[in-house]
């Protein structure tokens, strides 16, 4: 298990805002924890695990999608929070995250 920082877990969020506002075409002040990703920024799946491939590529992370969609069944993304925070678990349990 990989210890999740501060600067780690800000580094996680301004690549996923970064993604986020590229990605939507919307400025990045614009998007907040609170920000749902779906209804207001028009994000989608697709997105979504393109951002995973970046965080695993950037972070050296091995994970599977299946594992992260049966974490995601008991946490469902519905704010920037929520993508942060699966990502921050993404990132310090890596396959393990299904057994959370």
């Amino acid at each position: 298990m990989r210890e999740i920082t501060e600067a780690v877990k800000q580094e996680i969020q301004d690549l996923i805002f970064d993604y986020y506002a590229e990605e939507c075409e919307v400025d990045r002040a614009e998007i907040t924890m609170d920000t749902n990703p779906q209804e207001e920024l028009g994000g989608d799946s697709l997105m979504f695990v393109e951002l995973i491939e970046l965080a695993t590529d950037k972070y050296d992370l091995d994970i599977k999608l299946q594992s992260i969609g049966k974490y995601m069944l008991k946490a469902p993304l519905n704010t920037m929070a929520d993508v942060v925070d699966v990502f921050c678990k993404v990132y310090q349990y890596g396959n393990d995250i299904v057994n959370l």
